[in-house]
């Protein structure tokens, strides 16, 4: 009987040194192999290499300044080439001399490409002292130009008759190259005078310059001043000598001009809004009632109160 409890004390002990020598490391094994991978650590994720307070580049293009960019911060991977930027004001130049100014709240810079982003109350202004304000700009370094396919709004210069030309559209170029600003779609703009009066405008496109003080709309041209309304195909606004001040306005390819209670055309009209005289040459006839009048030159005075015409040719109506 001795004997018995000796043989099974010996086989109890041999299953429990299996058991520590055998079993239990291989279910330690299977716990590590099925446990959750670590979490990465900084240095293995994506995160920028770069972070520059105070960023300040300049961008050159056949030995001339392309344009010069100012940052509060920047963020960027030099791997990649791309910048995230803060607070932006980059400045563009046209022989050595800014031509244009856009300002924004943050971007990015290709490093390859140069082509900058700029979002965010984006504001840039001519030299000249357009402003023109959008969601985003693109500018493509390769082309030299400043895109926004997005709503517009600008405002020109204040001159010594009022508030400056204001204008709403769609789709702004800048050439930088050219110093030329175009909105491209849905054009319409106003402009406030001392007198009271309100000069409206609306045309499928406006171009704008950033040398000289000149101002084109083009395509379904539909001006309306005081209580007079021009339609044409083209109009373009001339400057008083060196000023911000619009001296008189040409519209031309076919011009309708119409009141209350007369129609006029003509190929050429220009409107002299200082002193509030329109004229009208090329074919120019104007029709009130049934009657006509035309001649070599027709001369609105007064916004239209008055007619004069040169060398007039008259069609009246035959009354019984």
């Amino acid at each position: 009987m001795k004997n018995l409890k000796n043989i099974l004390f010996t086989v109890l002990l041999a299953f429990l040194f299996i058991e520590v020598l055998i079993i239990f490391p291989q279910r330690l094994e299977h716990k590590e192999d099925t446990a959750p991978a670590p979490l990465p650590t900084p240095a293995d994720s994506a995160q920028p290499e770069q972070k520059v307070q105070g960023m300040h580049l300049v961008e050159s293009q056949q030995g001339s300044r392309d344009w010069e960019l100012f940052s509060e911060m920047a963020e960027g991977s030099q791997g990649k080439g791309a910048w995230e930027l803060k607070n932006i004001k980059v400045l563009f130049y046209n022989n050595e001399k800014v031509s244009f100014t856009v300002t924004g709240k943050t971007g990015t810079i290709d490093g390859k490409s140069k082509d900058l982003r700029i979002k965010g109350d984006v504001v840039t202004k001519s030299a000249n002292g357009y402003i023109f304000k959008t969601p985003s700009v693109l500018y493509r370094s390769k082309q030299r130009q400043i895109q926004s396919p997005e709503k517009v709004f600008m405002v020109g210069p204040k001159d010594e008759m009022g508030e400056g030309f204001e204008l709403e559209g769609r789709n702004m170029l800048v050439k930088v190259d050219d110093s030329q600003m175009t909105v491209n779609q849905d054009i319409r703009g106003s402009k406030k005078f001392k007198d009271g009066k309100t000069f409206v405008v609306k045309s499928d496109r406006a171009e704008f310059s950033g040398k000289s003080h000149q101002a084109k709309f083009l395509g379904n041209v539909d001006i309306r001043y005081a209580d007079l309304r021009l339609q044409g195909p083209a109009a373009i606004f001339q400057y008083k000598g060196n000023t911000d001040l619009i001296n008189y306005i040409q519209m031309q390819g076919g011009v309708r001009v119409h009141d209350e209670d007369k129609l006029a055309t003509a190929e050429i009209v220009n409107l002299d809004l200082l002193k509030n005289i329109f004229t009208f040459r090329g074919n120019p006839k104007v029709i009130q009632n049934s009657d006509e009048l035309s001649g070599e030159e027709i001369i609105f005075l007064d916004g239209g109160k008055k007619v004069k015409v040169e060398k007039i040719r008259a069609r009246m109506e035959k009354k019984e």
